[in-house]
């Protein structure tokens, strides 16, 4: 009898991989069926809940309470970031001060898909739509900037999105 092992980054890595097809092929078929303009706002409702959902059970997970302050969201996103994001999705988060996280995504899967799918000139940002959920789940008050209704790779702009965390 053969003997077979995966360890825990080939795991996350295979599950991640098989969640994002999936959820590449619903998007493609919701499209088809559907049209763009119907497509990318369930999208982006779907996304926004996934993100709640799944950093509620993080944080349930790990007995985190909601961040007071700018250090325990850092440090909750972090743990999330590490969880969560592709290892094949290049982003690179910096935190310049004042309670401000900048992302910049020069390597972005949902651009590379919808392009391949060939629906990229409509296709609306699901990933900060996400992230989004993510500090729905923390309790967290925010500005984001740019406005994102569409991606800003297909606007030719690098995507580089600022979030500001106001804390009491």
């Amino acid at each position: 009898m053969a003997s077979f092992t995966i360890n825990r980054d080939q795991l996350r890595d295979i599950l991640i991989r098989n969640w994002m097809t999936h959820d590449a092929l619903w998007y493609g078929e919701v499209a088809t069926k559907f049209g763009m303009a119907e497509a990318s706002p369930m999208n982006l409702r779907v996304c926004r809940k996934l993100g709640r959902i799944e950093f509620k059970r993080l944080m349930n997970l790990v007995r985190a309470p909601l961040p007071k302050n700018f250090e325990e969201y850092r440090e909750m996103f972090e743990l999330g970031k590490e969880v969560f994001v592709p290892e094949f999705t290049t982003i690179h988060i910096d935190y310049p001060g004042n309670c401000l996280q900048v992302f910049e995504v020069s390597d972005c899967f949902a651009h590379q898909g919808m392009k391949k799918l060939g629906l990229l000139a409509d296709y609306e940002c699901g990933i900060f739509e996400r992230i989004e959920g993510w500090f729905d789940a923390m309790g967290l008050r925010y500005t984001r900037s740019p406005d994102l209704g569409r991606c800003l790779k297909i606007k030719s702009e690098e995507c580089r999105v600022s979030v500001q965390f106001h804390f009491d």
